[in-house]
């Protein structure tokens, strides 16, 4: 797992490269301390790459990496899981082969096919392929966005990099605006979803995507995406396809271990990698019995004998972490799990280089407890508006229970409710609170899922639609949380249950097969109870968190209160500063929870104070 970043210049070259791209790889040494290298067309292209060495650990492996004809160059930051897929044919054609790393078959792959190799890679991905005597750039990123790719783009040139704090601080952006679409985006979902950046001209590329960059032209093109419609059966069943998919991730030249929180998904991920060889397994625990699942993960680990560590940390170490917290994320971003997550990064890598993680299953499979209720609430949002607004009033005169919100009748069909599910602050409404002009967010993803071919009279392509929702939506500030924390602390993370084959197995799976009543991703929990003590698999899930809200208002509060009552000119317009002491009185008074709101906040102004301006 590496970092990459480069510029393609449209016109007269006025900026120092070299420079700019020595500072890259300084600031983002962390995602790839064993090695470093830039190379310059010294005409209009110039790429940096920082080296995590995981496959041939030799010189061999070293990016940016040239093919034997000199006529092509690539900076590749990822895993390819299937390079034997290729390699043979490859053979034929006569290609003779330096190294063991999948960046060579990478390579000579897309030598040889082109960006129709896109579709048939099986891995975690995103790389910069230049064509010297074409000049042309092509930039793309894997399925499900696993990995970052993010760029700027404006008549000067295109800049691109691992980390969005590089292509900011270009000269060809430092000076553009933010973009209030983005700070509505942040404070919707906890992060800028992909399409558009922070900073105008900025972007994050969509996973699944990529771009071609040929005279001064760029184009974005899609190459896969997830789908709302079901596919035939698959052939495998599912401790197969998990058995799979483990299997073709474990391939390192480096020690890989796992994560595993207490929690179904990466506890099956731990007792599939078991099945090859003694694998090391992480945890972390919290003396909170409410909230420690390290127990859990222990006696899991006894079914699968793993060689088991458990790190017990304390609140003062997780308070700590606030500091790392900014500097590990260098684009905005609002969810606090990331804390723990940086922890327990910290704790592997004492031991491995490469750890597997059970993220994906709850997407896949239909897990979090907010997929129960959406076809009864789907049946609601079917009816006559005067029928809904009958049960609306009916509600607030009696003394029942209340199952119907304003949002009910303000929202269109079940897509737009499901899609609000997925705010950080529960609603538009909550980030209307302290936002000067909320505008609702409409991003790349959504406009895709709203006009793919949805019946909302059919349960099953309802379900479907959801699902779709949470992969492009909700997983990638999942996805965001774990690369960035962990490679903060030059630590791989594998998802195996987002491999390419799980993805295609999921196709075929039914929602029914899923959701019984109250409980969720119902295949999984009956694979692993079957292994283990079933018990212990369908016990309440406790979910590791931290008292976020109460710090806000003890440990943190006056760096809190410095922090969003000083913020920077820059930013400081985007917010209601009525709004912004109101809600915080409410939180310190409890008179209400606002923690996601001012934990956003906060992070908000600290990675301005962190990553903005700062080359």
């Amino acid at each position: 797992m590496c970092g990459i970043a480069g510029l393609i210049h449209f016109k007269n070259n006025s900026t120092d490269d070299l420079h700019y791209l020595q500072w890259c790889i300084k600031t983002m040494h962390h995602r790839g301390p064993d090695s470093n290298g830039i190379w310059t067309n010294n005409e209009n292209y110039s790429t940096a790459f920082v080296r995590l060495a995981i496959r041939d650990l030799t010189e061999h492996g070293n990016q940016p990496m040239h093919s034997a004809c000199g006529r092509y160059v690539i900076t590749f930051n990822g895993e390819l899981y299937n390079t034997n897929d290729f390699t043979p044919n490859l053979i034929k054609d006569g290609i003779k082969f330096r190294s063991s790393s999948d960046t060579e078959v990478l390579l000579y792959s897309l030598i040889k096919w082109g960006e129709n190799i896109l579709p048939k890679i099986n891995g975690i991905f995103a790389f910069a392929f230049f064509d010297k005597q074409e000049k042309t750039l092509l930039l793309a990123r894997d399925r499900v966005g696993i990995k970052p790719l993010y760029y700027g783009l404006n008549a000067n040139g295109l800049v691109y990099s691992s980390q969005y704090n590089h292509v900011i601080n270009h000269p060809y952006f430092k000076n553009n605006s933010f973009l209030n679409s983005a700070v509505n985006s942040y404070f919707s979902f906890g992060y800028v979803a992909e399409g558009e950046g922070l900073i105008a001209e900025t972007f994050l590329l969509p996973h699944g995507h990529y771009l071609k960059i040929k005279n001064n032209n760029c184009e974005q093109k899609k190459y896969y995406q997830y789908p709302v419609e079901l596919s035939e059966t698959s052939n495998f069943n599912l401790e197969q396809i998990i058995d799979k998919c483990v299997k073709q991730q474990l391939v390192s030249d480096v020690p890989v271990g796992t994560f595993m929180s207490g929690g179904v998904d990466s506890t099956l991920v731990t007792a599939s990698a078991s099945k090859n060889t003694t694998i090391k397994s992480f945890t972390i625990g919290v003396d909170d019995k409410h909230l420690d699942e390290s127990n859990e993960a222990k006696e899991f680990a006894n079914y699968f004998n793993t060689e088991h560590f458990n790190r017990h940390v304390q609140p003062a170490q997780l308070i700590k972490a606030i500091e790392d917290n900014s500097k590990a994320f260098n684009e905005p971003f609002a969810d606090f799990s990331s804390i723990p997550t940086l922890l327990i990064s910290e704790f592997a890598r004492k031991q491995v280089t490469v750890a597997l993680s059970g993220d994906g299953g709850d997407e896949l499979f239909w897990g979090y407890p907010r997929n129960y209720n959406v076809l009864h609430t789907n049946h609601f949002l079917k009816q006559s508006t005067s029928t809904k607004l009958l049960q609306f009033v009916q509600e607030r005169i009696s003394t029942k229970s209340k199952t119907i919100s304003k949002r009910h009748l303000q929202v269109k069909d079940i897509v737009e409710f499901y899609y609000q599910r997925l705010f950080i602050a529960g609603s538009a409404a909550n980030a209307k609170k302290i936002l000067q002009n909320y505008n609702y967010p409409t991003p790349f993803f959504l406009k895709q899922t709203q006009n793919s071919n949805i019946n909302i009279h059919n349960n099953l392509s309802v379900m479907n639609a959801i699902r779709k929702l949470e992969m492009d939506l909700h997983l990638q500030r999942i996805l965001i949380k774990v690369d960035r924390a962990s490679m903060y602390h030059s630590l791989e993370v594998r998802v195996p249950l987002l491999d390419n084959d799980m993805l295609d197995y999921s196709n075929s799976i039914n929602y029914t097969e899923c959701i019984n009543g109250k409980v969720g991703k119902l295949n999984l929990k009956n694979l692993l109870a079957q292994k283990t003590n079933p018990a212990l698999v369908f016990k309440p899930k406790k979910g590791f968190d931290i008292p976020m809200g109460q710090w806000l208002r003890e440990a943190i509060t006056k760096d809190v209160q410095e922090k969003i009552f000083s913020m920077p000119n820059n930013i400081e317009s985007f917010f209601n500063s009525k709004g912004l002491e109101k809600i915080f009185k409410q939180h310190l008074s409890k008179e209400q929870d606002h923690t996601w709101l001012l934990w956003a906040t906060y992070s908000f102004v600290n990675w301005y104070n962190h990553h903005y301006n700062k080359y």
